[in-house]
């Protein structure tokens, strides 16, 4: 019983934070400036538990993530759209979303042929 409720708790918990996600739409990003910075919160592998991940954008589009004992470093681009393209170690590519809204400023970045998914938020 103590399981199926703790199922429940943490569907409700995402399903509350993907709707106070959605009513912020992605920004536009015209240049990088706006996501430079550190940046910390989770990423989650596969169907596993989320883990501590960091992200750093430099002002020249470059990348350093890091999680666990991982290291990767790439790049970000950026084209005047909603989605930004990020490519890490040469292998990886995929969309980063930037959201700025009441609660804060937020990146999330999704693969393009999945397998983990991240969500940071500026490091305090």
């Amino acid at each position: 019983m103590i399981a199926r409720g703790a199922r429940a708790t943490a569907g409700l918990v995402l399903a509350a934070l993907l709707v106070g996600c959605a009513s912020a739409p992605p920004q536009r990003l015209n240049t990088v400036g706006p996501i430079v910075g550190k940046w910390q919160g989770t990423i989650t592998v596969g169907g596993g538990s989320p883990q501590f991940y960091f992200l750093t954008i430099n002002p020249d589009g470059s990348i350093v993530a890091t999680w666990g004992q991982n290291w990767q470093w790439g790049t970000v681009t950026v084209n005047g759209s909603e989605g930004a393209r990020f490519e890490l170690d040469h292998i990886t590519s995929g969309t980063l979303l930037f959201y700025d809204g009441p609660k804060g400023k937020a990146i999330q970045m999704t693969p393009d042929f999945g397998g983990w998914f991240v969500w940071v938020t500026p490091a305090r």
